[in-house]
């Protein structure tokens, strides 16, 4: 049986072509268990860097006393002498090994097997493969990090770990895996050819069809006499799921009863954290209705099937059942096609690895679970599953979209996404609805959605290369004007037609054949819009009862707005006053730069600092911004302080960096757009929510383009009434709870004038307390109101 040396190294700094080994750490495997171990300083003749000292907590003063590399190289030689070398990054560990004993004269030559590379196949959803996060995921005993036989002895059980997940796939997975194998570093391929003989061939609870195995789905039952029949009575059923009814829960719920016996649309604005979900689905379940319920985002999608589902079912037998769309499931077909070649370079070949141990543990087959390192879109587009795959095709059988599709059939509430419910209402809408209630939630996010899906781009560079303007002078002066004219900034868009027109670019002259249409270019890409807002309200058959519920469906007391915008004609509009919080705050800073006349640079820089202060206080933060470029920079402060963040697409998707930001990894998470409508922060007892900028739309923003042609002053009576709302959705996404408290920081000192400030004080001091103070106040004032 093979013999492992699990081997860590400290040393002198890693970085450097100089370095020595300063201590060593090795742990014997072999038959499934740790055998022995072996750990010495070693004295490198050298003062130690602070950072290493810090990293390591060894000490000059130390290591002056332990012995040099020369007087243990024959022990630790004797040691590793017929053994599979094991690292945790075996390029350095080796490396420095092999180097120091070839210093010597000794001849050091042994099989590798690097850890890093199998842990990425062998925990295919992990976002982080280091070794103190492997070790935190997978609960390590690793209680010093950067000592070496600690980091020996974590390694160690990791390897165990792994083995035994290679032991427990079914046969023909783990040689397809190996057979996909010699693209891992090193001899990393021989660990797993030496588990082969202890699969099994079949082992239970696998659905497996040649060299590709999956989960076999089990349905959970219901069992009657341990679920209760929900009662006409919305309390009695709130209290049946262990929660006290709120007096705007109670509003809403009867409001839902009164509206089913009428046909129109009803639109019903009601405020964040009165626990709304509960307070619309309860009675419209009690009375027997199937249910298609909309969210704006597959987080929040992902949020009603964590923290609603189990408990309809658990408690009354009501199933839930998500659908995103096919392109956002695995097609195993396709898969099964790419792995018959094994040459495809290094990084696509693990990622069929991963994905090959991934379709042993998934129960959904969303795509969205893969761990995105090394990982690229690419890559998951290759095997995403199209709608078009046959039943007659291999692998159909284990295919998780039909098997979506059917689960949501059965359910009595489907929970989608808005970007999936306006593609299906365009497709199908009676099948998909099949006489079911839609409740759209967060209907106000519904504008941003049918703009995306509805814009129109071609990729300009790909028109261009149609042109042949070797052909004749005419077509070589045509080609010069367009290419003139697409680069200016105000395009002319009479004359680019004209000459697509004339060059018979189709899908150019397509674009810009409305010529009502919005039209602007980013880098390499032409887009445009219809001018007006696309209809929404005739895409739904008029026999459908549709509920359009949000915080924000009215601009104004006196005209709603957004049904007309949407294209309803006929509807309720039902408005649940909000109360204000008592468990929140909002402090707008008096002594912050002026917006204005600070660039965007030292505006991030005044953030970061800000930030950096507040998180002295020990309380998570929030910081939410309104521009990519503004959190990219106060993130690079933040980093380059010391300070551990979380910030989106830097450290990870939305959902990625909430997940992390909710088991506590960071106490501080950067946010853009979805954070400010779509994600919810439950988890935390006290928080401190930072907004660097109001939120104003921009004037380049489509939707503010649309809007403005439909207002005589767009300021006034558009962008500060959306910035208002949108601030207040801010304020709820952190008070979700009675219990919470959370204090909302407001750096920019435009909330504190004259004209549109002092109406947006007014609209947000009736939802919570507004105080104006300097930073040091604002210290004193957290402590106080969080303590």
């Amino acid at each position: 049986m093979t013999r492992y040396a699990v081997v860590d190294l400290e040393a002198t700094d890693a970085h450097s072509s100089e370095n020595k080994i300063i201590q060593i750490g090795i742990a014997l495997v072999e038959n499934g268990e740790i055998v022995g171990n072996y750990t010495t300083d070693v004295n490198p003749h050298e003062p130690l860097l602070p950072r290493i000292q810090e990293l390591t907590g060894l000490s000059d003063a130390r290591l002056k006393k332990a012995p040099d590399f020369a007087q243990v190289a024959d022990e630790v030689h004797n040691l590793l002498r017929d053994c599979v070398f094991v690292a945790h990054n075996a390029k350095f560990d080796y490396g420095l090994m092999w180097k120091s004993f070839q210093q010597l004269g000794i001849e050091f030559e042994l099989p590798r097997v690097d850890t890093v590379e199998l842990a990425r196949v062998f925990y295919p959803t992990f976002d982080k493969y280091g070794m103190e996060a492997l070790g935190e995921k997978l609960k390590l005993n690793h209680d010093h990090p950067h000592a070496a036989m600690s980091d020996a002895l974590a390694t160690a059980e990791l390897l165990l770990k792994i083995q035994e997940k290679a032991r427990q796939l079914p046969r023909m997975v783990l040689g397809e895996i190996i057979n996909h194998s010699e693209n891992l570093l090193y001899e990393t391929a021989y660990f797993l050819k030496e588990q082969i003989e202890f699969t099994k061939i079949k082992p239970a609870g696998f659905e497996l069809i040649h060299n590709i195995a999956t989960k076999k789905s089990h349905i959970m039952k219901v069992r009657k006499n341990k679920s209760t029949t929900l009662s006409t009575d919305f309390v009695e059923n709130l209290a049946q799921i262990g929660l006290n009814a709120r007096e705007k829960q109670i509003e809403l719920a009867k409001y839902m009863d009164a509206s089913l016996s009428y046909p129109q649309t009803d639109f019903i604005e009601a405020p964040t954290g009165m626990g709304k979900t509960f307070a619309y689905l309860l009675p419209l379940l009690a009375s027997g209705k199937k249910i298609v319920v909309s969210t704006p985002t597959k987080i929040l999608q992902n949020q009603l099937m964590r923290d609603v589902a189990p408990v309809l079912i658990k408690k009354f037998g009501v199933r839930m059942a998500k659908i995103v769309g096919n392109q956002n499931y695995i097609s195993i077909e396709k898969f099964s096609n790419i792995l018959e070649n094994n040459t495809d370079g290094k990084n696509f070949e693990i990622f069929k690895m991963k994905v090959l141990v991934w379709l042993t543990e998934t129960t959904s087959g969303e795509l969205d679970e893969l761990s995105k390192v090394m990982t690229n879109d690419d890559y998951l587009s290759v095997i995403a599953y199209s709608a078009d795959l046959q039943p007659k095709q291999l692998h159909y059988m284990q295919e998780f979209w039909p098997k979506a599709q059917e689960k949501a059939k059965h359910a009595q509430i489907k929970v989608v996404n808005h970007a999936y419910l306006i593609e299906r209402l365009a497709d199908y809408p009676e099948s998909f609805l099949e006489n079911r209630v839609l409740v759209v939630d967060e209907a106000q996010q519904l504008f941003e959605t049918m703009e995306k899906l509805g814009q129109k781009s071609i990729r300009i560079t790909d028109e261009l290369l149609k042109i042949d303007g070797t052909e004749s002078q005419l077509k070589k002066r045509l080609q010069e004007s367009l290419v003139y004219q697409l680069n200016k900034k105000n395009l002319d868009l009479a004359k680019i037609r004209l000459d697509a027109e004339e060059l018979g670019l189709s899908e150019l002259t397509d674009l810009l054949s409305d010529k009502h249409a919005i039209v602007w270019k980013e880098n390499d890409r032409l887009f445009a819009s219809n001018n007006d807002f696309y209809n929404f309200a005739q895409l739904v058959p008029e026999s459908t009862k549709l509920y359009m519920i949000g915080a924000t469906l009215s601009l104004s007391d006196k005209n709603p707005s957004f049904p007309e915008l949407l294209g309803f004609r006929e509807y309720h509009f039902y408005k649940i006053l909000g109360e204000k919080a008592k468990n929140q705050e909002l402090i707008a800073m008096t002594d912050g730069p002026n917006v204005k006349n600070t660039s965007i640079i030292d505006y991030a820089h005044y953030t970061a600092e800000a930030i950096a202060e507040l998180a002295e206080l020990g309380f998570p933060i929030v910081v939410l911004f309104t521009s990519k470029m503004s959190l990219t920079f106060t993130a690079e402060k933040l980093s380059a302080d010391g300070w551990n963040i979380l910030a989106q697409d830097i450290n990870g998707t939305a959902a990625q960096i909430k997940k992390k930001f909710d088991r506590g990894e960071s106490r501080i998470l950067l946010g853009l757009g979805s954070f400010w409508e779509g994600v919810d922060f439950e988890k935390q007892k006290k928080l401190i929510l930072v907004l660097p900028k109001l939120p104003f739309s921009t004037p380049d923003d489509i939707l503010t383009k649309k809007y403005a042609q439909k207002f005589a002053n767009p300021f006034y009576e558009f962008n500060v009434p959306m910035a208002t709302l949108k601030l207040k959705q801010a304020f709820g996404r952190v008070n979700r709870k009675a219990k919470q408290k959370s204090i909302v920081v407001l750096l920019d000192n435009r909330i504190l004038g004259k004209s549109y400030a002092k109406k947006m004080r007014r609209n947000i001091s009736e939802i919570v307390t507004l105080k104006k103070l300097d930073f040091k106040d604002t210290v004193s004032e957290i402590l106080e109101f969080l303590i």
